[in-house]
């Protein structure tokens, strides 16, 4: 036999059983792990592989289908569970849960990045970890078992993975944490929050930027990301979970001069 050709048919039933595990996981419709597999499959696996007449089935079709329906089911709940919440309030709520951060993370837990099908030069660049990826691929899946299983098949996925984070929701967690941060800092101060960047490293298409956010000279807290403003966002969360250390010395002081 081909070594090649053994070493291919190896890793592709390699990949069914991981495909097999994970529909066991998600309670994904046996007869339909085809769809399964289409979900899990980044369109740069087929760079470079011939494709004949027939369009090849990535996740792209199933990712924008999954987008429609995570916004359907998360903002019926939403709307259902929060009577009094305004449509600007329950968007914001909607934004934080469906988000790529949160999308990806979730991918994560479930498995998704172990079991995608990626190319070669993707699977080289790091794309099992990246979170835009990660989130496709949890969009596709949503967009898979609504194919194959239906509405309310989806609607159980979903539930079972951010109904008790949707539960707890608080303006802290959807509100703008730079205009939070701002808020609690001006009810003590007439002197803001500003945001200085303390370091960026990391490869142009993967740089990791890391900023303060200061109350005059005083750091309240610093934060990472993948872009300066991420990075100015995580800072001001931080500082509002970290506000019982430094708000005293608002309530105590005049702001500090630069």
């Amino acid at each position: 036999m081909n070594r090649h050709f053994s070493s291919t048919a190896d890793k592709s039933a390699a990949h069914m059983q991981k495909i097999s595990d994970l529909a066991g996981t998600l309670s994904f419709p046996r007869q339909r792990l085809d769809l399964l597999r289409q979900a899990l499959t980044h369109p740069a696996f087929f760079e470079g592989k011939k494709r004949g007449g027939r369009r090849p089935e990535d996740n792209q079709r199933l990712e924008y289908l999954g987008d429609a329906v995570l916004d359907l089911l998360i903002g019926e709940y939403l709307y259902l569970a929060y009577p009094n919440a305004r449509e600007g309030e329950l968007s914001k709520m909607r934004a934080i849960i469906v988000c790529e951060s949160s999308l990806a993370a979730q991918a994560k837990k479930l498995g998704l990045d172990e079991a995608l099908l990626l190319g070669k030069g993707s699977e080289l660049s790091g794309d099992r970890r990246r979170p835009s990826v990660l989130a496709d691929a949890f969009e596709a899946v949503v967009g898979a078992l609504f194919e194959a299983g239906g509405l309310e098949q989806a609607r159980q996925f979903l539930y079972a993975q951010f109904k008790e984070r949707m539960d707890r929701l608080s303006a802290e967690d959807y509100e703008d944490k730079k205009s939070l941060l701002q808020e609690t800092v001006q009810k003590y101060s007439t002197k803001g929050v500003t945001y200085k960047l303390l370091d960026s490293r990391g490869p142009d298409h993967a740089p990791t930027f890391k900023s303060g956010a200061y109350w005059g000279k005083l750091l309240l807290a610093s934060g990472t990301g993948s872009s300066k403003k991420e990075s100015e966002q995580a800072a001001a969360q931080a500082a509002l979970a970290d506000k019982e250390q430094w708000l005293p010395a608002v309530k105590e002081h005049s702001p500090m001069e630069d």
